[in-house]
Order: structure tokens, then sequence, then C-alpha cells
């Protein structure tokens, strides 16, 4: 394949998302140009990228402050396709891919290109619809826009269903997240006796459901304890959530024994000083608390019904799929108190982690960019 420019858009927090830079460092460094490109006004701090990714932010901060406060307005009374449609002209891609529909939005509304687009799904597609196409307007307009995709492209074979039951004619092809394969793992002579949820602090994300399935085993577990990783939204609804489950922990006695630790800057040390990894949530579009941790050698635990979750955990093998909250009581007996079952299965896990290494995806990536390539030349 010849060297291509590929531009990558996610409209808010591109330099800060991890998955972002990291599939922009590997396009990269396979041999491409590649371009970063967001309309971003929030300050985080940047996640690692190759330096020869070429990052744009067409509303970041600059030590201007008059250009910051005209940065800051302008978001909220213009369209940032017409910001695209000019740096597109500049750019001149040969595809872009596009994280969210939003970004989709901007690089088509209003612009007669011709440049192929993937667009990426990574949520649940009927997530997604729900949330973005509830309106007559948003579907109609998306149904518009959608004509100008190339491919979608989507995380697990059970979402392909969903993106065809609402754009019956689009190509969708399914690639998986990349989970890098650290050096490190899991040492099995140190016990942490730790059970790590990395996720955000949400109902979606079933924090209860663990508090509830380790309530019973707290008083013959003493010395174990959960640690939660992950932000609390400033919202009502997540702040309500977060006291529910304080009241939950209080009244059944185990504050010592279950922590919230916030967010971590060295997530990968935390995995490493735990036993088990745990990500009961309902449905996810990948699960990379899940992923993060059987790639570093911990056994996991999540529910048998949970899309994704049921894709990335090989039940008996790399930890457990349960049923509901009392099956995952006595699969995390099982496993608290097994410690060469956890070693196996920990080191099962990050055996199997290697389906997603990243030259694989990346690899599965360039097929799918080839082959979009290819059909519009045809």
């Amino acid at each position: 394949m010849k060297k291509l420019n590929i531009l990558l858009t996610r409209d808010r927090s591109a330099f800060s998302t991890k998955w972002v830079c990291n599939f922009a460092t590997n396009l990269s460094r396979a041999g491409h140009n590649v371009t970063l490109l967001c309309d971003s006004y929030e300050t985080k701090k940047d996640a690692p990228i190759d330096p020869q990714v070429t990052k744009i932010n067409l509303s970041g901060h600059t030590p201007n402050p008059f250009r910051n406060l005209w940065h800051m307005l302008r978001r909220h009374v213009t369209l940032p396709t017409f910001r695209f449609k000019k740096t597109l002209r500049q750019i001149k891609p040969d595809i872009i891919i596009c994280y969210f529909l939003q970004d989709l939005f901007n690089v088509t509304f209003g612009q007669k290109h011709h440049v192929p687009i993937i667009l990426m799904m990574h949520n649940p597609p009927d997530e997604v619809f729900a949330k973005h196409l509830k309106h007559w307007w948003q579907k109609k307009l998306f149904h518009h826009l959608i004509k100008r995709v190339a491919a979608v492209q989507v995380l697990m074979p059970e979402f392909v269903d969903m993106v065809k039951a609402e754009f019956p004619s689009v190509s969708v092809t399914v690639i998986p997240n990349q989970v890098p394969i650290p050096d490190q793992q899991k040492d099995y002579t140190q016990n942490g006796k730790t059970i790590i949820h990395v996720a955000q602090i949400a109902a979606a994300k079933r924090q209860r459901d663990l508090i509830e399935a380790f309530i019973p085993l707290a008083k013959d577990f003493p010395d174990w304890q959960i640690k939660f990783f992950g932000r609390v939204k400033n919202s009502r609804r997540h702040k309500k959530y977060m006291q529910s489950l304080q009241k939950l922990i209080e009244e059944n006695n185990v504050q010592n024994q279950i922590v919230f630790a916030g967010f971590s800057h060295s997530i990968t040390d935390e995995y490493l000083h735990s036993e088990i990894v745990a990500l009961p949530s309902y449905t996810e579009g990948f699960g990379y608390g899940l992923a993060d941790g059987l790639a570093l050698g911990l056994c996991g635990i999540g529910y048998d019904f949970a899309l994704a979750i049921n894709r990335i955990l090989v039940n008996e093998k790399s930890g457990y799929l349960v049923k509901d909250v009392n099956d995952m009581s006595a699969k995390l007996r099982i496993l608290m108190q097994n410690h060469d079952l956890r070693q196996q299965m920990g080191e099962f896990a990050r055996r199997d982690m290697q389906r997603y290494a990243p030259e694989t995806i990346i690899a599965a990536w360039l097929k799918l960019i080839r082959q979009v390539l290819e059909n519009e030349n045809v």
C-alpha cells in the first residue's frame, strides 16, 4: 500500500483519549501520514502519541487570551463543519476516519468533497442511535449523511445487525479494539487480595452489583478489598448514584474493604497489585476496564449476557461469566480462596488477549482502508 494521508477526527478530547492516540500512533508507525483533528476547548493532559502524528485542535488554547475567548465563544455560535471544511482543503486526506456521528457531521455537512469516509462505532450501535437519532430531524439528517460513508466499523459481530437495522445499505466491518500487551505482568508470588474495577462511576457500570456480591464475602475474607477507579461526573444523576453506593457500603459496615480511589495516572500498577478484575456492566462497546486487566495476567469476572464482555472473557478459562449477583458472589468466593486457580486463569487471559494485539488490529484496519480505496477507484 502506498503512503497515505489519513485523517482521524474526534470532535472533543482527542489528544487526551488514550485509545485514539494509540490508534493514530500505530497507523503512523505502519508508514502513513496521520493527522489527528479535533475541535475542543477542553484542557486535559495529552496521552502519549508518536511525534510523527500531526495534531490539530481547531478551538484549542493559545498564548493569546483574546483568541482563547474567541475560540470558546465561537463553538456556541458557529457550526464546526465550517472550520473542518477549511482544514480538509489544507490537509487533502486520502481517507477520513470518524470516531463519532458528530465527526461525520463535521466533515460532511455542507461539504462537497469526495474523500472516502469510515465511520467508527465505539459503543453498542443501538445505544448510539437511541441517544443521537431520537428526533425525526436527527434521523433524517444522519440517514442523508450516511450515504457519504464507505464503511462502518463495529467492535463485535453482534453489532452488525444493529447498524443494518438503522442503515440497511451501508457496508459494516467488524474490527475490535486493540489491547496493548505490556511487558509487565501479574506476579503471583505477590498476593494483592484486591478486586479492581476500572470505569466511570455510573449506574451503567454496575458498581452496585459488585458491592452487593462482595458483602456476603466480606466477613469470611477480611483482608480482601474492592478498589474502584474512575471519576464521578459532575451531574446530579451521577452524584446521586455515588451517594447510593456509599449508603449501601455504610449500611453493611464494609467501609474498610471498599475504596473509591478516583482517577489514576498509574493504573497499570494498580492492576498489577490486584488479583481479580471485575466489570459487571450490562453492556459495553468493548470493555477496556476488563481487557487491560486480562492483558496483564489477571483473571476476570463479568456478566454472561453482557455484549462485548462475553466476547472478551472466556468462561472458566480466563475467569467467570456469571448470571446474576448471587452467581457473581459464588464465583468470587471460588477465586478469592484459590490462588492457583487465579494464576492459571490469569496466565490464560494474558495469552488470550493476543487476539487483540495492536499489530493484528492495525493489519485489519489497513485491509479495510485498502478495500475502501479500491472500491472508490472502481
